[in-house]
């Protein structure tokens, strides 16, 4: 029998996951706004009041998955100052003139053993080439493995293939909302749940929960332009062929124990 544990820290895109020993914060933004360039193109805020500072759970690293401010969030940040930060390669230098004082490592394509733990990474990136640029991360221990897709993914045949040379998914954290915005602003942001039909089938997950859906408060030229369809409601989730058995609704910021 198989243990995972996952918190939600805020309804947008901020996660803990424990894999065996070791406790994964992923893209932490606990407070304030999310500015990508400048505040007339995108500036955007919680509706719903993160997890407070005082009742974030002990952590052993923080897993940032994009470059982008709504998952490199330096205010929080700043706040926490975590001692050990897994980051792409983009912000590498940002963050370590950010958090002088923290062991930071970028992404590769694979990372065993990270800051001397049994937890080993896994980058898969996506086949786009023009920004934004949406990649995806598989964690695993040798015993199970969590695939972080925070932006969805078109899951390539040979990616997949590298994926099941590791143990089974036992979670998949990816949006639901199909979020698109014209192509001169980025495209599709999310995929809905078409694109997730598509990456369950490859990832082939025995749980997955939503993610990066929050209806936020949201000021400037992208909110203008963004067309975005909603996740049907949990109990139309629950009828859906392929989520009915593994959709875990998770909309509380308590502890969630996963058995596999």
């Amino acid at each position: 029998m198989r243990k995972l544990y996952v918190q939600r820290l805020n309804m947008d895109n901020t996660w803990v996951v424990k894999i065996g020993e070791t406790s994964v914060l992923i893209d932490p933004w606990l407070h304030g706004e999310e500015v990508d360039y400048f505040k007339w193109f995108n500036a955007q805020r919680h509706k719903t009041r993160p997890l407070s500072y005082d009742s974030v759970p002990d952590y052993d690293i923080v897993l940032i998955t994009q470059k982008y401010p709504d998952h490199f969030h330096k205010e929080t940040l700043l706040k926490l100052k975590p001692k050990k930060l897994i980051v792409p390669g983009s912000i590498y230098k940002a963050v370590c003139k950010l958090l002088p004082k923290s062991e930071v490592l970028k992404f590769d394509l694979s990372l065993k053993n990270v800051f001397e733990t049994q937890l080993n990474l896994h980058h898969f990136p996506t086949n786009r080439k023009i920004d934004p640029i949406y990649d995806s991360i598989a964690l695993e221990d040798g015993e199970q493995t969590v695939f972080v897709s925070t932006h969805g993914h078109s899951l390539s045949d040979s990616a997949a293939n590298r994926l099941v040379k590791f143990p089974k998914v036992t979670l998949l954290i990816s949006p639901f909302n199909h979020y698109k915005l014209p192509v001169f602003l980025g495209g599709v942001v999310s995929p809905g749940i078409e694109g997730l039909s598509q990456l369950m089938e490859k990832v082939k997950p025995n749980y997955v929960v939503a993610t990066h859906d929050e209806d936020k408060e949201a000021k400037g030229l992208v909110s203008k332009f963004a067309k975005v369809v909603s996740s049907p409601e949990e109990a139309e989730l629950k009828k859906i062929d392929f989520l009915k058995n593994s959709y875990l609704a998770i909309n509380d910021y308590e502890i969630h124990e996963l058995i596999v």
